[in-house]
């Protein structure tokens, strides 16, 4: 549970606004232009963009996880790093750079997926 503290505290207020302002754009946009049942248009919208967030969280959670680590090693070294030689320091590297990241997708997939959920219930 306090890991679960500490990666929020790891927030970023102009990070998380950004994302947010990018990921609504298109439901309120969809949910303006629709000439009946704007708020079962934008519900609909939300679902679908928090879907696609989800989807992109879980992959990101798999990168923060290292579950790429090698293949991206190979990649790179293949690609022409010729200091690319030692996958500990590569690895140790890449983890510095982990610890102090938070997968905005997924947790704005599940925020949304709750308001979707909330204002869709509220209108039945």
């Amino acid at each position: 549970m306090n890991k679960l503290l500490n990666s929020f505290k790891r927030i970023d207020p102009r990070v998380l606004t950004s994302h947010m302002i990018i990921t609504l754009a298109y439901p309120i946009a969809k949910g303006i232009t629709s000439e009946v049942n704007k708020l079962q248009i934008f519900t609909d919208a939300l679902t679908i963009i928090a879907l696609i967030l989800l989807i992109g969280g879980v992959i990101y959670s798999l990168v923060l996880h290292g579950d790429f680590d090698i293949a991206g090693f190979i990649m790179k070294r293949g690609i022409g790093g010729n200091d690319m030689n030692n996958y500990d320091k590569y690895k140790k590297k890449l983890s510095e750079n982990r610890a102090e990241a938070f997968n905005y997708p997924l947790f704005l997939a599940i925020v949304y997926l709750v308001v979707s959920a909330v204002i869709a219930y509220t209108i039945l």
